[in-house]
């Protein structure tokens, strides 16, 4: 294992999540949906959220209940944002959205408590019986979206590690550690 191995499989993850990475967190304006909304028969937005969803092989009829459920607890164009920053939240228990939704509503109110979500979709993911105190979980939701990566920085981050892998003479004269110079000398 050598830092020019490190650095070629960071630059290579880097440029692969890029391809796939939506900018923006979602947070913008769109249908604001309430907690004990009448349920929609299906979101306007289904096609699109289904249109833009990478994975094969996955029952559509699930991934479209998930989706209405979504849109109608956070709204349609904020479950479309969420579905685009990470389409996973489709495969995600549709059944634990609404329980995590009214202890994190609890806790902080309807408005932070979905914005919170909005900025991580991942939270999504989490069972209801893990949401008693999500005040790590608030904070980290404005780290996730501070350090989601969009496209144009991955990709600039990628050319800059491939070459630093390039250029020879900088790892022989140390590096970082031993000041070896610029990279793009």
């Amino acid at each position: 294992f050598t830092m020019k191995n490190f650095l070629l499989a960071l630059s290579i993850t880097i440029l692969y999540t890029a391809l796939p990475t939506v900018q923006g967190f979602g947070l913008g304006g769109g249908n604001k949906a309430r907690r004990g909304a009448a349920a929609k028969p299906s979101s306007p937005l289904l096609e699109d959220a289904l249109k833009g969803y990478p994975f094969v092989n996955d029952d559509k009829t699930k991934l479209s209940s998930t989706f209405n459920e979504l849109a109608k607890l956070y709204g349609d164009e904020e479950a479309l944002g969420m579905v685009k920053i990470e389409p996973r939240v489709l495969r995600f228990d549709a059944e634990n959205f609404e329980p995590c939704l009214e202890s994190w509503t609890e806790q902080f109110g309807l408005e932070k408590a979905q914005a919170m979500v909005k900025r991580n979709p991942g939270l999504l993911g989490v069972k209801p019986s893990l949401t008693e105190d999500a005040d790590s979980s608030m904070y980290g939701s404005y780290v996730v979206a501070a350090l989601r990566p969009s496209p144009i920085s991955l990709a600039v981050w990628g050319v800059l590690l491939l070459s630093l892998l390039g250029n020879q003479d900088f790892w022989t004269d140390g590096g970082f550690y031993n000041g070896g110079g610029s990279p793009l000398q």
